[in-house]
């Protein structure tokens, strides 16, 4: 980006030149030039009006937990700061997107109020889970929000219940430039110690089936419908194959780990590996599930997104 950023975004929180080795849990990629960290919805809403007066293109960063980021990035990336604090209202919970997405099913469990059990596997930010509809064993976030708090891509505050077709399959509207603020989930009381148990056995199965030694992104392409692409990976024969540190997980084909300095050319090529290897075995064309994030890298995969 060779223009100057104006002055009022200027004002808002931000570091320079970033690791993104440091911003996700994959561990690839290169430096973000340009951090903006909000720590209030009102320098959130500045950011957003500013970039949009000013025609400048920008990305949401949440926890790092569902990106690949391939190169350098020169466009202005927001992550939210804003204070981990939850409310509580009756059986409502809400919390802020910057929350941490496991840390807040704790809360709930140890609040003796079920709904989450599902969340506490699953890394990142209540942001980012809304914002994809995050899910596992059965449920996803659809099935207890009940209000959410956002910015429109021209920086105006909404809040509202969601509503048909705005929500499906590891998607909703919110990737299309628009900023998750909060959310309200609706959860049901039990009792604190079946809750807890629950939580604790999702962890373990997670942690039992997942390589969370590791560095990676969770799973790394869409389940087909009624197939699973970890199982087709698998059946591909592709388990274990490795470019430098990049590696398709002998313990979950659909994961690809960063063994150790794994370089963003290096995952980007085992990606299209595995895409056109499925391809060829079983007919089935593969969807990354995971965000990316490049400027200038071109490949068949990527070009999907």
């Amino acid at each position: 980006m060779s223009r100057r950023l104006p002055d009022d975004l200027l004002k808002v929180p931000h570091r320079r030149d970033v690791s993104f080795a440091r911003l996700t849990t994959l561990g690839v990629g290169g430096l973000c030039h340009w951090l903006f960290e909000p720590t209030t919805e009102g320098e959130a809403q500045s950011f957003v009006r500013a970039c949009s007066r000013e025609g400048l293109p920008w990305r949401v960063l949440g926890g790092g937990s569902n990106l690949v980021v391939l190169g350098d990035l020169e466009t202005p990336v927001l992550r939210l700061a804003l204070p981990k604090v939850v409310y509580r209202e009756g059986n409502r919970f809400t919390a802020p997107a910057s929350h941490g997405h496991i840390a807040l099913a704790e809360a709930a469990a140890a609040a003796g109020l079920s709904g989450l059990e599902f969340a506490s596997g699953i890394p990142g930010t209540l942001g980012g889970a809304i914002r994809m509809n995050a899910g596992a064993y059965g449920r996803e976030w659809i099935d207890v929000l009940v209000r959410f708090r956002f910015l429109t891509p021209e920086g105006d505050l909404v809040e509202k219940a969601p509503e048909p077709g705005e929500f499906s399959y590891r998607w909703s509207f919110l990737t299309t430039g628009r900023v998750i603020l909060a959310a309200t989930a609706d959860l049901v009381p039990g009792d604190p110690a079946r809750i807890q148990a629950q939580v604790a056995e999702y962890r373990e199965k997670r942690g039992t089936s997942q390589p969370l030694s590791k560095r990676n992104a969770g799973c790394i392409f869409k389940n087909p419908p009624g197939q699973s692409a970890g199982r087709l990976i698998d059946q591909a024969g592709l388990k274990g194959l490795r470019i430098g540190d990049a590696e398709v997980s002998p313990e979950h084909a659909n994961f690809l780990v960063n063994r150790g300095k794994a370089t963003a050319s290096e995952f980007a090529e085992l990606m299209e590996r595995v895409r056109l290897k499925v391809l060829e075995i079983h007919g089935v064309a593969l969807v990354p599930e995971v965000e990316i994030w490049h400027e200038s890298f071109q490949s068949s995969v990527f070009s999907l997104q």
